[in-house]
C-alpha cells in the first residue's frame, strides 16, 4: 500500500489555518480585507472576549450570490485572479482563496450576504469546516460574517492565545491601520459592547490621522510627499519626537499594511545620527509603485512583501524622509576612541611582571600612585569579557576593595591580574538583567576611580560654569568634562524614584480637580491591560465614559502637565511583547520616564552650589555615565587629548 496519500480537505484546511489564522486579529484582517475588496463604504467590527468567543464583521459591499457564497469556502476558490499574469499584478488585498476555508475549519461560522440584484439573501452555517445549512434570508445587502468559538476544535491552538486585553490590542491596532489607509471608508469597532473606534468619512490622510490620534499628535509631524516611480506620501515625526518602539510606524504598500525589513531599515537610515539608538520615530507612509515591482505573495498572511528592486524603494523612502526634515540640523558629536577592553586595561596598568613559583599567570603590582583607570572613552568596552566571568557569584567581588588595597601605601599587597580583569569585567559590563530596560551602563566604577579624589594632591570634580545653560563645564585632575545637566539629574531621580517604588514608599499627590484625557483606541486598550501596574507605580486613574480616563493622583515629582504627557507616552509605547512583563520591569520604565520629565531641563541657569550638588549626587549613583535611556551623561576630554589638539605632543 502506498505511504503517500492526499490529505482530506478538512485536515488540509486545518493545516492552512495554522499559517493564516494565528490569532483573532488574523481572522479580522482576512475578513476586513474581503470587505474592502468588495467595495464597502462602511465596515463594522464587533468582538467579545478578545475575539475568542465572537467576531462579527458586517459591510455594505457588493455581497455574494448564493453559488459564490457556497464556493467561497472551497480551498483556493477566488474571484481575484484567473491566470499567472494576474498573480504578477495583484491589486486586491485578498487573492489566495485560503482564508475562508481555513477560518471555517477552526470555528463556527454564520455567513449572511446579498447582492443588489437579488430579492433574497443567503445564510450559510458552517461548524468545523462542515456546511450544516444553507437557507434564504431577508437581508438588506452587503455581507456579514459571524465567527464564534475560535479554535473550539483545536484546543492546542486555543491555549496559546493571550489574554483578552492582549488580543483586543492586536485587533484595535489592525483596525487603526486600515482606517488610516482608507480615509473615505467608515470604520467602527466595538469590543464587548464598548465603542473603541467610530470614524466618519473624510477626504485626506491627514484628516483620518486627526480622527484617530488627535491634534497634538499631528502637530508634531512633518509632511512627506514625493512623486515618481516610487510615490510616497504621509507624515513623519520631527527628530525630537521619539518613541520607545516601532508601534507608531504605519507603512502601507499599494494600500496594504505591511511589516517589511527593507522599509524599516530605510526609516532607520533616514533618522540615523538624528535620534538616539534604540529610539524610533513616528512614521505614517503610503508607498505606491507598479504592481509588477512588488510581490505580495511572499507570506500566507500577506503581511510581508518582496520588492523586485529593494534598493530603489529603500533609497526613495530614506530620501523622502530626509527631505522632510532637512531644515532641522542634527548636532555633531565628538568621536569616541575605539579601544577594546583588553587594551584599556593594559594601558591603565603599569605592571611589574614576575612569574610565581607555580609558573602561573604573572602577578601585577599596582603602584600606590596609580589607579586602575580613568574614565575611558570607549565605544564597545564589553568585547571579549565573557570568558572572564568565572567562579561562584562573581558579583561579590568588589572593585573598590581592590582599589583600597592598591592605593594604601601601608598595604602594598599584590593583586593578580586575572582577579582584576575578572572584577573589572563584571563592573564594566553591568548586564541589564531581570527586566532592566535601559541600555547597559558602560562603566560602573566608583566616583573615587573617576576623579582620583583619594590620591594626595588631587581634587574632586569642580564645576567652572555652564555652556548655554545646558551643559556643566567641569574639571578634575584628569582633564576637562562636559556634563549634560538634564540627563545627569535624570539618572539621580531615576534611582531615587525606583527605590521608592520598589519599597512601596511613594510620594503621591492628589489632584484637586482630576485631569481628563481622551485616549486613542490603541491607547485605551493598552490602559485596560496595564491599569494595575499604573496604580502600583504612583498613578490613580479612573475610566470614564467612552475612551476618556481621569488622573486622580500622580507621583509627586510630576506636574500635572508632565503627568499627562508621561501617561500618554507610556500608553503609546507599549508593545505586544511588553504586555506580559514583570511588575518590576514596568516600574523601571515608569521611573525612567518620570525622571526624564521631572529632571532639570536644558536652557536652565544653575548656581555654582546647584552644579556642585548635582555632580556630587551623580557620583553617588550606580551608573554615573549613562542616563536611564542609555544616553551619555559625561563627555571627557583628557589632558592627553587636549595636548594633542594643541600639538603639544
Amino acid at each position: 500500500m502506498s505511504k503517500i496519500q492526499i490529505l482530506p480537505d478538512i485536515l488540509a484546511n486545518k493545516i492552512a489555518a495554522g499559517e493564516v489564522v494565528e490569532r483573532p486579529a488574523s481572522v479580522v484582517k482576512e475578513l476586513l480585507e474581503n470587505s474592502l475588496d468588495a467595495g464597502a463604504r462602511r465596515v463594522r467590527v464587533e468582538t467579545n472576549t478578545g475575539g475568542k468567543a465572537l467576531i462579527k464583521i458586517s459591510d455594505d459591499g457588493e455581497g455574494m450570490l448564493r453559488e459564490d457564497a457556497m464556493m467561497a469556502f472551497e480551498r483556493h476558490a477566488t474571484s481575484k485572479i484567473r491566470n499567472i499574469e494576474d498573480l504578477e499584478k495583484i491589486q486586491t488585498l485578498g487573492f489566495r482563496g485560503e482564508a475562508l476555508p481555513s477560518i471555517a475549519s477552526v470555528s463556527k461560522v454564520h455567513l449572511r450576504t446579498k447582492t443588489a440584484s437579488e430579492l433574497e439573501g443567503t445564510e450559510i452555517e458552517i461548524v468545523g469546516g462542515r456546511i450544516l445549512d444553507v437557507r434564504d434570508l431577508a437581508w438588506p445587502g452587503g455581507t456579514e460574517f459571524e465567527i464564534k468559538d475560535l479554535f473550539f476544535n483545536v484546543p492546542a491552538r486555543r491555549k496559546f492565545l493571550k489574554s483578552d486585553s492582549t488580543e483586543n490590542f492586536h485587533i484595535t491596532n489592525l483596525i487603526t491601520h486600515y482606517a488610516l489607509a482608507n480615509p473615505k471608508i467608515n470604520f467602527g469597532l466595538w469590543q464587548s459592547g464598548r465603542e473603541i473606534i467610530n470614524t466618519s468619512t473624510v477626504e485626506t490622510f491627514r484628516e483620518r490621522a486627526y480622527q484617530l490620534f488627535g491634534a497634538d499628535f499631528i502637530e508634531n509631524l512633518m509632511e512627506v510627499k514625493q512623486i515618481g516611480e516610487v510615490s510616497i506620501q504621509g507624515f513623519v515625526s520631527k527628530p525630537q519626537e521619539q518613541r520607545a518602539s516601532r508601534d507608531s510606524q504605519y507603512l502601507f504598500v499599494n494600500g496594504r499594511f505591511v511589516r517589511d525589513r527593507v522599509l524599516a531599515k530605510a526609516v532607520s537610515d533616514a533618522y540615523k545620527n538624528v535620534i538616539p539608538q534604540g529610539s524610533y520615530p513616528i512614521v505614517m507612509l503610503m508607498i505606491d509603485l507598479p504592481g509588477e515591482e512588488v510581490d505580495v505573495n511572499a507570506h500566507p498572511a500577506k503581511t510581508e512583501v518582496r520588492f523586485r528592486r529593494p534598493y530603489v524603494v529603500s533609497e526613495a523612502v530614506s530620501s523622502a524622509i530626509r527631505a522632510a526634515f532637512s531644515h532641522t540640523k542634527p548636532f555633531a558629536t565628538f568621536p569616541i576612541a575605539e579601544k577594546k577592553l583588553s587594551q584599556i586595561i593594559e594601558d591603565r596598568f603599569a605592571p611589574n611582571r614576575t612569574l610565581n613559583n607555580k609558573g602561573q599567570e604573572p602577578e601585577t603590582v599596582i603602584a600606590p600612585n596609580k589607579t586602575l583607570f580613568d574614565l575611558p572613552d570607549v565605544d564597545d568596552p564589553f568585547d571579549k569579557v565573557e570568558p572572564l566571568l568565572e567562579g561562584n557569584n562573581p558579583y561579590n567581588l568588589q572593585i573598590n576593595n581592590l582599589i583600597d588595597q592598591a592605593l594604601d601605601p601601608d598595604k602594598p599587597e599584590k593583586i593578580t591580574k586575572p582577579e582584576i580583569l575578572r572584577t573589572t569585567a563584571i563592573n564594566l559590563k553591568a548586564p541589564a538583567s531581570e527586566g532592566l530596560t535601559s541600555v547597559p551602563c558602560q562603566y560602573q566604577i566608583s566616583p573615587q576611580d573617576l576623579t582620583l579624589e583619594r590620591l594626595p594632591g588631587t581634587n574632586a570634580i569642580k564645576p567652572l560654569g555652564q555652556l548655554h545653560d545646558s551643559y556643566i563645564v567641569a574639571i578634575d585632575s584628569q582633564g576637562l568634562m562636559l556634563i549634560d545637566q538634564h540627563v545627569a539629574h535624570e539618572r539621580v531621580l531615576f534611582e531615587k524614584h525606583l527605590a521608592k517604588i520598589l519599597d512601596r514608599n511613594l510620594e503621591v499627590q492628589a489632584m484637586l480637580i482630576p485631569e481628563t484625557i481622551d485616549l486613542t483606541p490603541a491607547q485605551y486598550t493598552a490602559f485596560e491591560a496595564t491599569h494595575a501596574e499604573f496604580e502600583q507605580s504612583g498613578f490613580e486613574l479612573m475610566a470614564l465614559s467612552g475612551r476618556t480616563i481621569a488622573i486622580k493622583a500622580a507621583p509627586a515629582l510630576l506636574s500635572m502637565a508632565d503627568a499627562r504627557k508621561l501617561l500618554l507616552e507610556l500608553l503609546s509605547s507599549l508593545e505586544k511583547e511588553r504586555r506580559n512583563i514583570s511588575l518590576e520591569y514596568f516600574q523601571r520604565e515608569i521611573a525612567a520616564s518620570i525622571a526624564c520629565h521631572a529632571a532639570i531641563k536644558v536652557n536652565m541657569s544653575l548656581t555654582e552650589e546647584k552644579m556642585q550638588w548635582l555632580i556630587d549626587e551623580l557620583m553617588k549613583t550606580e551608573c554615573p555615565t549613562n542616563c536611564p535611556h542609555g544616553r551619555p551623561i559625561i563627555l571627557r576630554f583628557s589632558m592627553k587629548d587636549i595636548e594633542k589638539g594643541f600639538k603639544r605632543i
